[in-house]
C-alpha cells in the first residue's frame, strides 16, 4: 500500500514536471519546437535489399543457435530478457530460422518500429512507443516527455563534446525506419547523443595506440559501433550478444559499412586467425570464452550486465578481467539490478577504479535513476 502511494506521488510530480515544459517559447527553435514532433516520427523506412547480407546473417545465426542449445546456462536467455523473448522475438526467430529473405527485408528495414528491437531503444516498451509515438497521433503530454528527454540528452552531449564536435558528427545511416529530432535543421537519430558520446570517449582513451581492439558486451543494434568506426580508423571492434541481437547488429553494420572488413560467426576463428585484419567481428555471446587473454584494449558494456542473473554477471566479469589489458568501461545500475554495479567482481589487483560518475542520460524522465559510469584502468 505504501509502495502504491509513493508511486502515485512520484507519478504526480513527474506529470507536473513534464507539463511545465512550454514548447511555445521555443517556437522558432527547431531544437525544441513541439510543433515539429510529428516530423520526428515520420516514416523513414530504409530500402536495404541485399540478399547476400541476409544470407550471411541467416547462415551465421543458425550456426549460433545450434551451438547455443548446448552452451552453458550463463549464455542462455535469462532474467529481464526472458519475457522479451517470449513476447516479442517469435517472428524474427522464425524468419531467421527459415532464411525468409523477403520477410527479413521488411522487418529489418523497419526494425526501430518492430518487436525485434525491443529493449534496445526508445522510451518505455514496444507498445508504448507504438501507441504514443509511431501511431501518428502524438499527444501534447507525450510530445513534452519526448522533448524533455531529447533536450536533456542534447545538453549532456553538448557540454561534453560540443567544443570538439559539431552536430554533423551525429548524422547516422538512417536505417530501420529511425526516429529522432532536429537540431539546426539537421535530423539527429534517436540514441545518437548517448552512443556518439561513448564512442568518442573510447576513441579518446585509445588515441595513442597505433592499432586498438574494443570489445562490447551487448552492442544493441550497433549504433555505438557505427560512431566508433566514424571516430577511429585503427580499431578492431568485437560485439558479443544473444544470437537474435547480433543478427540485427550485423544487418545494421553490414548495411552501413559495405567497404569495411566485417566477420560474422562462422567466418573467423577467434583463437587462431589474425583478428587485426578485420574492422568488425560480430559474435554470439558464448564465443567470448575463446577471446585470448590480455588481447583487448578496452571492454565496454552499457546496462546489459545489470539485466543479468548474478551468476551470469560473475561469469562475464571474470572473462573481462582475463581478456582486458588496459581498460574496463561500463555503465550500469547500482540499486535496481540483481547485483549492484559497485559489487561487480572486478579484479582490483589488476585494475584500479579511475572514475565513478553518475550518468544522467535518463534523468529527465526517471527521477529515481541510479546509473553510473565506471572506468577501470590496468595498474601496469
Amino acid at each position: 500500500m505504501i509502495g502504491r502511494i509513493k508511486y502515485a506521488i512520484l507519478r504526480r510530480i513527474f506529470n507536473l514536471y513534464v507539463s511545465s515544459f512550454d514548447g511555445s517559447k521555443y517556437k522558432n527553435d527547431p531544437n525544441y519546437n513541439l510543433d515539429l514532433i510529428n516530423d520526428c516520427f515520420m516514416n523513414r523506412k530504409s530500402q536495404t535489399i541485399d540478399f547476400n547480407i541476409f544470407e550471411r546473417i541467416c547462415r551465421s545465426y543458425n550456426m549460433a543457435k545450434d551451438v547455443q542449445e548446448r552452451a552453458n546456462s550463463v549464455y542462455q536467455v535469462g532474467n529481464e530478457w526472458v519475457p522479451i523473448y517470449k513476447r516479442y522475438m517469435g517472428d524474427i526467430m522464425r524468419v531467421l530460422n527459415e532464411c525468409d529473405f523477403q520477410s527479413m527485408e521488411l522487418i529489418y528495414n523497419n526494425f526501430m518500429r518492430e518487436p525485434c528491437s525491443v529493449g534496445l531503444h526508445g522510451i518505455g516498451g514496444y507498445e508504448r512507443m507504438t501507441k504514443n509515438y509511431f501511431s501518428g497521433n502524438i499527444s501534447t503530454p507525450n510530445a513534452r516527455i519526448y522533448i524533455k528527454d531529447v533536450v536533456n540528452r542534447y545538453n549532456i552531449w553538448n557540454a561534453e563534446l560540443g567544443n570538439s564536435h559539431n552536430i554533423d558528427s551525429l548524422k547516422g545511416p538512417l536505417l530501420g525506419n529511425t526516429y529522432g529530432h532536429f537540431v539546426d535543421g539537421i535530423f539527429v537519430e534517436g540514441g545518437s547523443y548517448y552512443n556518439h558520446y561513448y564512442a568518442t570517449k573510447i576513441s579518446q582513451l585509445l588515441k595513442d595506440k597505433k592499432r586498438s581492439s574494443v570489445l562490447e558486451l551487448g552492442g544493441g543494434f550497433g549504433n555505438m559501433a557505427y560512431y566508433l568506426m566514424q571516430e577511429s580508423n585503427n580499431v578492431t571492434y568485437f560485439d558479443f550478444d544473444l544470437p537474435e541481437n547480433f543478427a540485427l547488429t550485423a544487418f545494421y553494420l553490414l548495411s552501413s559499412f559495405p567497404d569495411k572488413k566485417i566477420a560474422l560467426y562462422g567466418e573467423v576463428d577467434l583463437e587462431n586467425d589474425n583478428l587485426t585484419n578485420y574492422d568488425l567481428i560480430l559474435m554470439p555471446n558464448f564465443e567470448i570464452d575463446k577471446v585470448r587473454t590480455n588481447s583487448i584494449d578496452l571492454v565496454f558494456n552499457s546496462y546489459s550486465l545489470a539485466e543479468m542473473p548474478p551468476n551470469t554477471i560473475k561469469n562475464y566479469i571474470n572473462i573481462i578481467n582475463r581478456i582486458s589489458n588496459n581498460y574496463i568501461y561500463h555503465l550500469n545500475h547500482t540499486k535496481y539490478s540483481t547485483m549492484s554495479a559497485d559489487d561487480f567482481p572486478i579484479n582490483l589487483d589488476k585494475f584500479e577504479l579511475m572514475n565513478r560518475t553518475e550518468a544522467l542520460w535518463n534523468k529527465a524522465i526517471n527521477f529515481s535513476m541510479d546509473e553510473f559510469e565506471f572506468l577501470y584502468k590496468a595498474r601496469n
